[in-house]
This record gives structure tokens, C-alpha cells and sequence, in this order.
């Protein structure tokens, strides 16, 4: 943990540019006729070249933590999906393959929701980091290329699960309401800019509820009274399990904050370079659902912020002072 903090707090210069696509390839008129498609939720299959990947046998944790995950998101989006999202009327299951081969038959009957893997785009420092990205887009087109997509949260660290059903909530929310934003506004406009735009003058609204932060996130050496400190306003460091309830059964005096990986960011310290995945912070009102708190940095403004996916005294301290 002190080599990732030290590469987030201490590099001297930063890549600024976008190491992973987050770009929306659908316009207003794709997401018009998307919602009145049937819609296909798309189950994962064990990718051979994934497989292939992490055979060797100091890659074996990292396999088993793969097949894990198709697992666990299969059996989870299953559920979640059924239960938020609404824009669709008619939902069925299909396996990636079965999805593939009418894709293939130039099939354009259906609206797809799948889990994507943006990898590393930069050609001349990749790394192997990804991040896992729910897309909406037509059957027809590019997977690679989808119309619309929403980062996922962090994943949960229990051993059973692959996002809490909160996350799945917040995520299929603001894909759907991003979309609907969209056909309102004529404008097409990705998902961090969606959430940056509905965040915009909601802060003061935050210290009327009590601010729930995961202690799973929170660094091992911050103590919790320091960010309760640093924050002097109604805080609870809880379980993953309390955040879940609260934000799921919109406990209307609670607002709960998200940790999600939406960046690979480069640095260099001389000849010294190293790849990480960047996390924005997002405050969400637990009862309405409605974006209060955004911080995700660009460029040098990254400078002296912790933009890991940890909770450290400074984002306390970033709340509080948010206008």
C-alpha cells in the first residue's frame, strides 16, 4: 500500500490523456430506438484468451479470481438487472456466444446490456490493468464500440459476492437515467460528464443526512476517528452491509459515498513508470438517488489528491470544503 500511495501522491509527471475509451458512440436517435427494443441481458463466458493469459502458475490466484467473477456476475446481474432496470419493457438471458451468433446473422432486434472489459489503449506504456464497465447498446453493433456504457464501482471484497446489490443499483440508475438525459437534452453526453453535471451546487444538501463511507475502503493507517475530524459533520464508517441496506431500502436521512475506478493513469518519476487505476468519489442520497458530491481530477489537479480507490483524512476533507 505505500508503493501505490506513493506513486499517487508523489509522481512528478502525469499522463493526461485518456488511457481507456470512454467515449459514447450512441446519439439521440440510437437511444430512441434502443428503448423500444427487447433487451438482452448478456451472461459472461470464461474467455479463452483471458484463460490463456493467466495460465502460467504464478497467475493462478488471478485465474481463479476471473472465473470468480464471470460466476458471480452472472448469477448477480441476473437478479439486479430484473429489479432496476426499466427502460426495456420485454428482458430475456442470453450467453455471450448465443449473443454473438445473432449478432453475426445481422440480427438489429435487440438492445444489449453487457459487462465490458475496457483494457490499456496507450500504445507506447500499456499495462494489463482494465476496468469493468456495464454497456448499453444495439446487438448490431461493434462490441468494442458500444453506444453507451457506466463504470462499476470497486468490487466487493467478500468472498461471495462480486458488487453488492447497491452498486448494481447505482450503476443501472445512472446508465438509464444518462440515457434519458440524453433523449431530454439532444445532446449526447458520457457518463462522467452525466454524473459531473448532476452533481454540480448539491454539496450543502449533504450535511443535512448522515454521510455513510464503507470501512473496507478506508485506508489500513487512517483511523477513523481523524476522518471523522477532518469531515465535523454527522459521518458513520460502517460495513459494506449497512451501506447496502441504506442506499437499497433508501433510508431517507442517509447519503452514501461510492469509490469507482473510471481511469488508468500514468506516471513517471525519471526513469521509473508505472500504471494505476484512477477512482473518482461520488456522494448519493440515498432516498431520491441523486448525485451530491463528485470529485474526479484531471491533469495536474490530480497533484497532492488521492485519486486511488482508497478513502484517506484528505477526502474527508474534500467533502467538507465542497461548495
Amino acid at each position: 500500500m505505500k508503493r501505490i500511495l506513493f506513486y499517487l501522491f508523489l509522481f512528478m509527471s502525469l499522463v493526461s490523456k485518456a488511457q481507456i475509451s470512454s467515449y459514447f458512440h450512441g446519439n439521440v436517435k440510437d437511444f430512441i430506438d434502443l428503448k423500444t427494443r427487447p433487451l438482452i441481458i448478456e451472461l459472461l463466458e470464461e474467455d479463452e484468451k483471458i484463460l490463456s493469459k493467466l495460465s502460467k502458475p504464478k497467475k493462478a490466484e488471478e485465474l481463479q479470481s476471473y472465473k470468480k467473477m464471470v460466476k458471480l456476475y452472472n448469477e448477480e446481474i441476473t437478479v439486479y438487472a430484473k429489479k432496476y432496470w426499466t427502460i426495456n419493457k420485454n428482458i430475456e438471458f442470453k450467453n455471450k456466444s448465443e449473443v454473438e451468433i445473432l449478432r453475426k446473422a445481422n440480427n438489429k432486434s435487440y438492445a444489449v446490456l453487457r459487462n465490458l472489459r475496457l483494457n490499456d489503449i496507450d500504445f507506447d506504456f500499456k499495462s494489463n490493468l482494465y476496468l469493468n464497465v456495464i454497456v448499453y447498446t444495439k446487438i448490431e453493433s461493434n462490441p468494442q464500440k458500444p453506444d453507451s456504457q457506466v463504470y462499476l464501482p470497486i468490487s466487493s471484497k467478500k468472498a461471495d459476492v462480486f458488487l453488492e446489490e447497491a452498486d448494481y443499483k447505482y450503476s443501472l440508475n445512472i446508465l438509464q437515467d444518462n440515457i434519458n438525459y440524453i433523449i431530454a437534452q439532444n445532446e449526447s453526453v458520457n457518463s462522467e460528464n452525466y454524473v459531473k453535471e448532476m452533481a454540480k451546487g448539491n454539496c450543502p444538501l449533504i450535511k443535512n443526512k448522515t454521510l455513510l463511507v464503507k470501512e473496507s475502503i478506508l485506508y489500513e493507517k487512517t483511523k477513523k476517528e481523524d476522518c471523522i475530524k477532518k469531515y465535523d459533520g454527522a459521518l458513520n464508517i460502517v460495513s459494506d452491509d449497512e451501506i447496502n441496506r441504506a442506499f437499497v431500502e433508501k433510508d431517507k436521512d442517509k447519503v452514501v459515498l461510492f469509490s469507482v475506478p473510471y481511469e488508468i493513469g500514468k506516471g513517471q518519476m525519471g526513469p521509473i513508470g508505472q500504471s494505476f487505476l484512477m477512482s473518482y468519489k461520488v456522494v448519493v442520497d440515498c432516498e431520491t438517488g441523486k448525485i451530491l458530491y463528485l470529485f474526479m481530477p484531471r491533469g495536474f489537479a490530480v497533484m497532492g489528491q488521492n485519486i486511488s480507490s482508497i478513502m484517506i483524512e484528505k477526502d474527508f476533507e474534500n467533502i467538507k470544503n465542497c461548495k
